[in-house]
């Protein structure tokens, strides 16, 4: 097995892709005050279509 792609196709470089995305995910979410998790998380599986409809989503208000 090959310890780059750990014999799966992919490798290394696609999970590090993913974190990369879901942390962006997440910071983009918690400017816009939505919940950083959940957008971190559709950031990891879902990489660059997560980022889309994240920044096209408008600024949640916050009525207290």
């Amino acid at each position: 097995m090959d310890p780059f792609t750990l014999g799966a196709g992919f490798g290394f470089g696609a999970l590090l892709v993913g974190i990369i995305f879901a942390v962006v995910c997440s910071s983009f979410a918690k400017e816009k005050g939505r919940s950083g998790s959940w957008w971190g998380l559709w950031g990891f599986l879902t990489t660059f279509i997560a980022l889309i409809a994240l920044v096209l989503l408008p600024r949640r208000s916050v009525t207290a």
